[in-house]
């Protein structure tokens, strides 16, 4: 905020000018500005105190405070100074405050000007209020920012774009969104009508009400500006959580790729976030890509989420291979026998049969299994495979106890016996009897 600046030209050209007449109070149409409208007389400097003031203001210009505040404390001494004299020694003081950081000191001299508009010149009278408005906004005291601020528009035909984000960020600070919305609309509007490019503040404000009223479709529509005329990664993370909101997954994903592509997704919550995106819109293979690639890396830490997201990318992308050794790995850091019990049936479907055997035996030992007598009739089966018959039976007859397997299970005993007995039959030498009846 440049307050100091703005009233210093002001009190230069009231110096300069030395004007001393009849001037009409600039309003806008209401019927109050109407009311307002009077013919003001407006006093000037007086001859013998021109230098003075001319000093003043020099000493102002090069933030020499000492000597600026020496000549301050003569004027002031002065029983005899008029309103207009009054107003410019309380506004160079309260420059020199507002420079100096002391802002309580600032807004009490900027309100001394205030306490009558008469001799003052109302273009001058009238910006103090906007003046005042800007310290308490510097203050954090947004309530009496927003009512001088109004005061002050009353005042003007045509607020300037600034004027209009000052009033809507106090609103917003005030958490009144509703009230923030059509000023920080109307300011920004005001700048793109000119041909301009919005400041990136007034577009993150805007964005933030859109986020307080959890209008994400106005919101996203903010970030694109935001991204194109002030390109940084948190505004396309905030678009893709915005799409997020919308249930938008495809374009979300698409964006997560794009950042990817750009080399913009490094850390480990951006990487898992993608895969998981590519995962649900059925890009199994190139999540394995960048999961492969994150552990390559050493981005991705090996534990259990991310092995499990990686061999899950894998089987779904019908890399059955590949996905048995982060398979492995995540099994055996599961606090349950799931993923030992999945690893075994990935390694049946291989053919790997002994393999398969020691996975779904390290599952059911694990425990804490949705459907126990599933996956001991699984490893039943792996050893029926390898032809390790009694090994099997005595693992079936187990099943046995699982009611929901029983049946299967049975039958499972009967196959084994008969097959069993079928091979010892197999097995027997073939008698030929050389005794021939005539």
């Amino acid at each position: 905020m440049n307050t100091n600046k703005i009233m210093f030209v002001s009190v230069a050209l009231a110096i300069t000018l030395g004007s001393f007449g009849t001037v009409t109070q600039a309003q806008n149409n209401s019927e109050e500005g109407q009311a307002r409208q009077k013919a003001v007389r407006v006093q000037s400097i007086r001859q013998r105190l021109i230098k003075d003031f001319e000093a003043l203001a020099e000493f102002v210009e090069l933030e020499n405070h000492a000597e600026a505040t020496a000549i301050l404390n003569e004027l002031a001494a002065d029983p005899d100074l008029n309103n207009i004299e009054k107003a410019y020694v309380a506004n160079f003081r309260g420059n020199i405050c507002f420079s100096t950081d002391d802002l309580d000191c600032a807004i009490r001299e900027f309100k001394k000007i205030l306490i009558t508009p008469d001799g003052i010149p109302p273009a001058f009278y009238n910006q103090m209020y906007y003046v005042v408005a800007q310290v308490y906004f510097s203050q954090e005291d947004y309530r009496n920012a927003l009512d001088y601020a109004q005061q002050w528009f009353t005042t003007q035909e045509a607020p300037p774009a600034d004027a209009y984000m000052l009033v809507g960020q106090a609103q917003y600070m005030l958490q009144n969104f509703d009230a923030a919305l059509p000023n920080v609309i109307k300011g920004i509007q005001m700048y793109e009508e000119l041909g301009s490019i919005p400041k990136e503040g007034w577009l993150n404000l805007l964005s933030g009400i859109y986020r307080q009223k959890d209008d994400y479709r106005n919101m996203l529509p903010v970030l694109k500006k935001l991204a194109i005329h002030y390109p940084k990664k948190t505004y396309l993370q905030a678009m893709a959580g915005i799409y997020n909101e919308l249930e938008d997954q495809p374009k979300m994903s698409a964006l997560y790729l794009a950042m990817y592509d750009y080399g913009l997704i490094t850390s480990e919550s951006e990487i898992v976030t993608l895969a998981s995106l590519l995962l649900g819109q059925e890009s199994a293979f190139k999540a394995s890509e960048v999961l492969g690639k994150g552990f390559d890396d050493g981005v991705l830490e090996k534990n259990l989420r991310n092995y499990q997201l990686y061999s899950q990318s894998l089987y779904i992308a019908k890399e059955h291979e590949k996905a048995i050794a982060p398979m492995g790995q995540a099994a055996k850091l599961a606090e349950d026998g799931k993923l030992y019990i999945q690893l075994g049936q990935s390694l049946m479907a291989l053919n790997r049969w002994s393999e398969a055997e020691t996975a779904l035996d390290q599952g059911i030992k694990k425990g804490k299994l949705t459907n126990t007598g599933r996956a001991v009739m699984s490893l039943g089966s792996v050893q029926f495979e390898q032809q390790k018959y009694e090994t099997a039976k005595a693992t079936f007859n187990r099943a046995l106890r699982y009611d929901d397997m029983a049946t299967d299970a049975a039958n499972w005993v009967k196959y084994i016996d008969n097959e069993v007995y079928r091979i010892k039959e197999l097995e027997k030498p073939i008698v030929i009897s050389t005794d021939v009846e005539v």
